[in-house]
């Protein structure tokens, strides 16, 4: 196999570009990831790889990982340690990165737990809210306005592989109820008649809305729902998103 070491491959300009840029991404229904561990979540996914590139220095140093995307991959080419440098939104690269075709996903029919993010723009809270959300068990995740993209390096390195088999729908926040399809909605938000988390009774299905992180659950979110609440604390002001969803959904868990 032939060694790629020109910028201007279009293998090479794909993987790039689709690193940078979310615009491309929604044309061609398409992403990427990089380095071993994505790469190896990638393989048994049940995504779609159309492209594997990798250095002959990251085949011998992650084996296992190029010989499962080698297997799965429509098309597999080997690149210069500079071709990777150059592709890579790292700075650290492993040398393996991989076009995949961006799945259809539907909430599972009658999901029990459901997380809900409303206009959460971090991407590494979007990553490690959907990391969490699979720890614990939660069926689904629906986000709402805003929201950073799943499908964007930061998020899919934060949710550690998860947003690449965890499912999710996005919808505008007046949809809300009809995609949760009977799910009991609370609304993580200071309000004067919201509920000490401690004190909710959640129900068998719930979804929990967490609210963006400089403006919290928007006006649009907050009339959908049934019950508010909110997490007692003490001394600092309010929680970083992904902790805030972290402590409710754990609770969701715990009392159950």
């Amino acid at each position: 196999m032939d060694t790629i070491s020109s910028r201007s491959n279009g293998d090479v300009r794909l993987l790039r570009q689709l690193f940078r840029e979310k615009k491309l991404r929604s044309e061609r229904n398409l992403f990427a990831v990089e380095g071993d561990h994505l790469c190896g979540e990638l393989a048994v996914s049940g995504n779609k790889t159309d492209l594997f590139a990798y250095t002959r220095r990251a085949a011998e140093k992650y084996p296992a990982a190029v010989e499962k995307m080698l297997e799965v991959s429509a098309k597999s080419v080997v690149i210069t340690e500079d071709i990777s440098e150059y592709i890579s939104d790292t700075k650290t690269p492993q040398g393996l990165y991989a076009a995949a075709e961006m799945r259809k996903w539907e909430l599972p029919r009658n999901a029990n737990r459901i997380i809900v993010m409303d206009g959460v723009q971090d991407p590494g809270n979007v990553g490690t809210i959907i990391r969490t959300a699979e720890a614990f068990g939660f069926d689904g995740a629906v986000l709402l306005g805003a929201c950073a993209d799943i499908y964007s390096p930061k998020t899919l390195r934060a949710s550690m592989g998860s947003a690449l088999r965890f499912p999710f729908v996005c919808c505008a926040a007046e949809e809300l109820r009809s995609v949760l399809d009977g799910s009991a909605i609370y609304a993580a938000m200071l309000d004067s008649s919201a509920a000490a988390l401690g004190e909710t009774v959640f129900a068998d299905r719930s979804a929990v809305i967490i609210g963006s992180e400089g403006r919290g659950v928007s006006p649009e979110a907050a009339v959908v729902c049934d019950e508010k609440l909110y997490i007692p604390i003490g001394g600092a002001e309010s929680l970083n998103a992904a902790v805030a969803a972290a402590v409710i959904m754990w609770e969701i868990v715990r009392r159950r």
